[in-house]
């Protein structure tokens, strides 16, 4: 048999195994191949390199592979690379010296992007274990450059890769919304340069901008991995900017047509020729681009951007190439075109053509594949879906009937204080709904997950017309006791976290009946604690639908939440200061969603509602904090204060954060998640917690009514599902699929680093507009 036949069957053999096996099975050969490549990498090469932008590119791959596995050794290569070049880029410290405007590798190149693409290595690095050396230089460089009047520091495609996420992560880190003016300022003038406006492709730069220059053939030369850069920085870009942010169409608009230039020049095999419109120029397999597009259309399909078929097509030829092609058997990644600027017709690219770079745009693109595959099989998230699906199935499949009046087995304190025990329900559905808005709102799927969720939200709709039509035995107790106050607040909040899905598609006489109910609710005069929060919530809900506001309501509610705040996360719940979980339960939450309306609303008044929501998310950050370490190694947390049955409701700030993609510097999506689901095991496995009708019941970790309060009955409990938010982020999100982490008190308890902590002062002042 000849040999070269019998080596081709061999591979296509193992390959169609790969085809055909589960994605579970695929993402195991993977993650196996990921480390291959990188364990072979960092045992071939010393991690004590220079901080110029090859060695650094595979920096910011390596820490995405840390982040999938956990691997510690691979975070420590990166920081002993970090360490080795003192945290900066070019050591230049006479800014008179400082240069960009042409290539070069000096240390006088201080503002050439090709030494600021470390700095997101070390941004990340600063993210798991704060320490303001590890972003001091990164600051200096980027603060000074946003300082200078010029825009044009991005004259080469390369640039948007190395500096964009550079911009993008020192705004996460500081709040400081320069970075983002200046991302948008630099890349309007790059387009300029080099974009392309037709195809939405990149020239390399000006030098290659068609009809000045033309492949070999007479067509426009886009360079592969130029494109491949500016692809993956765009997506790294959209990974970190806020939802909200004015110019974030601007690049959503600018990946997906890209995304689609780049789809419509790929090559059979699954690979892009260097010269990405004209394969004739310089034909062959490459690596870098084709990698660098994998992983950028791969991230689109995991986000959402990209949903046609002919993007996951793509990718997965795509993949098909980089795995059976360019990795080879001992784990090297072959085919990368050397360092360049151009497709060079005759250059010779082969097996055993590797490089740093390269090896790092494979393991970009290698782990986003992961990512993709193990959508449905992620075991914490399948936990909190079972758990999730079990708490909300009972009180929504009998609501959507008519029928939980009927049905519920209502539960209340020992020492119930006799008010109409109808208060139940209506605590029943609008805290569960409050808590599962955010995964309800997700788009459909037919996975089992998807199933589920679809089914959720078609009984919800049901259910939120049942509640407010006086015809249905569901209506709901909106009348003759106060507590329709505190629960109604909890409706309007399920609203404003499920807007597009849960309130936008009730029909208009649902809407008016809401309407009507939330408005007859200002009879209640609230006592003077949280409870104001619950009539600035309704409130600032109907400002933002356009509804008739009480004005009053939501500005003294704020006025007096700023008397109230005692320092570093804490509120006090009223003019003395009680020590319990109600700053977890109503005061971070519904304040911050209280501001965040007014400014949706677009209402002036008196409040600066941009400058108090911007002051009150860092106290949120602040206690967010305080939350995680409170979680024991064991998955525990201290119980102290009352409504204490509300269980895992005291941890709705860190899952909001989480949610909203705000955690604070040294609280990362795995350790998070791990903290909450080792709570989550902690309280609900094998405990009493839901009797024989599914409902809840009264108690922390179990059935214990004894630590109820007057006021307690299991409607109330359904508090529990604000702990839930995160799984409004999609299961492709960091937050489900980076690796476990340990969280803060297993660190500290186990003589790990862990971050210090410190006081947070308020830096954000406000005063009244006139």
């Amino acid at each position: 048999m000849n040999v070269k036949h019998s080596i081709t069957t061999i591979i296509l053999s193992v390959w169609s195994i790969v085809l055909f096996a589960t994605p579970a099975q695929n993402a195991q050969t993977i993650r196996r191949a990921i480390d291959k490549v990188n364990h072979q990498w960092q045992q071939t090469n010393l991690a004590e390199c220079r901080s110029f932008w090859d060695n650094a590119a595979y920096h910011t791959a390596n820490m995405e592979v840390y982040k999938l596995t956990g691997n510690q050794d691979y975070l420590d290569y990166s920081l002993r690379w970090a360490e080795h070049n003192q945290w900066k880029g070019a050591k230049g410290n006479d800014r008179s010296k400082w240069k960009y405007s042409s290539y070069g590798e000096s240390d006088n190149h201080v503002l050439f992007g090709d030494w600021q693409i470390c700095f997101q290595t070390y941004a990340d690095l600063y993210n798991i274990l704060p320490d303001e050396r590890r972003i001091r230089r990164a600051r200096e460089v980027m603060e000074y450059q946003m300082s200078t009047p010029q825009n044009d520091y991005w004259w080469w495609a390369d640039g948007l890769y190395m500096v964009m996420p550079v911009m993008t992560k020192l705004y996460k880190i500081t709040g400081n919304n320069k970075y983002l003016d200046k991302l948008y300022q630099y890349i309007v003038v790059s387009d300029s340069i080099m974009l392309d406006t037709e195809t939405g492709l990149y020239f390399r730069d000006g030098r290659y901008v068609y009809p000045n220059h033309k492949s070999t053939n007479g067509k426009k030369d886009f360079w592969a991995r130029g494109d491949g850069w500016v692809l993956a920085g765009l997506a790294k870009v959209l990974a970190d900017v806020p939802k909200n942010w004015e110019h974030r169409k601007f690049f959503e608009d600018k990946y997906i047509k890209l995304s689609d230039a780049v789809v419509a020049l790929q090559q059979p095999e699954g690979y892009w020729t260097r010269s990405m419109a004209d394969p004739g120029h310089a034909p062959g397999y490459e690596t870098s681009g084709t990698a660098f597009f994998t992983y950028g259309l791969l991230w689109g399909i995991n986000n959402g951007y990209l949903q046609s078929s002919k993007y996951l097509d793509a990718a997965e030829k795509a993949w098909g190439y980089l795995y059976k092609t360019a990795l080879q058997k001992d784990g090297t990644i072959g085919y990368v075109q050397p360092i360049g600027e151009k497709a060079i017709p005759g250059q010779v690219v082969n097996r055993k053509s590797t490089s740093n770079f390269g090896t790092g745009a494979w393991l970009l693109a290698a782990c986003e594949y992961v990512r993709y595959l193990e959508k449905e099989q992620n075991p914490d998230r399948a936990y909190w879906v079972g758990l999730a699906y079990k708490m909300a199935e009972p009180v929504l499949r009998n609501m959507a009937e008519g029928n939980l009046q009927k049905n519920m087995i209502v539960e209340v304190s020992p020492n119930w204080d006799g008010r109409n025990k109808k208060v139940t329900y209506m605590e029943t559905f609008g805290r569960l709904m409050a808590g599962i808005a955010p995964w309800l709102s997700l788009p459909d799927d037919n996975s089992d997950e998807g199933i589920k969720r679809r089914q959720l939200r078609d009984w919800a709709i049901k259910s939120y017309k049942n509640a407010v039509n006086p015809k249905s035995p569901d209506y709901l107790l909106w009348s003759r006791e106060g507590q329709a106050l505190v629960d109604a607040a909890y409706l309007a909040e399920s609203f404003i976290r499920g807007y597009n899905s849960l309130w936008l598609p009730l029909d208009s006489i649902t809407k008016q009946r809401y309407i009507k109910e939330f408005t007859r609710l200002r009879h209640i005069d609230p006592p003077y604690t949280n409870w104001l929060l619950f009539s600035s919530t309704i409130e600032s809900f109907l400002a933002k639908i356009g509804a008739d506001c009480d004005v009053y309501r939501v500005n003294s509610a704020i006025r007096k939440m700023e008397e109230w705040y005692t320092g570093d996360g804490w509120y006090a719940d009223g003019p003395d200061f009680a020590f319990d979980y109600y700053s977890s339960f109503v005061f971070h939450p519904m304040y911050l969603e209280t501001l965040q309306n007014m400014k949706d609303s677009g209402r002036r008044t008196r409040i600066h509602y941009g400058k108090y929501y911007d002051r009150a998310l860092k106290r949120t950050r602040k206690f967010a904090i305080v939350l995680e370490r409170l979680i024991s190694p064991e998955g525990t947390f201290p119980v102290f204060g009352r409504s204490m049955p509300y269980r895992m409701a005291c941890m709705q700030p860190l899952a909001l954060m989480a949610w909203q993609e705000k955690l604070p510097d040294g609280l990362t999506n795995g350790q998070v998640r791990a903290a909450l689901t080792a709570v989550m095991h902690r309280m609900f496995d094998g405990k009493d917690n839901f009797n024989e009708g599914g409902y809840l019941t009264i108690g922390f970790c179990g059935s214990q009514p004894g630590i109820a309060d007057w006021y307690t009955n299991n409607g109330s409990l359904y508090m529990t599902s604000l702990s839930f938010l995160p799984l409004g982020l999609p299961t492709t999100h960091p937050f489900w699929s980076d690796a476990p982490q340990p969280w803060t008190s297993q660190k500290a308890w186990s003589g790990q680093p862990f971050p210090k902590d410190h006081r947070w002062n308020d830096d954000i002042l406000t005063r009244d507009l006139f």
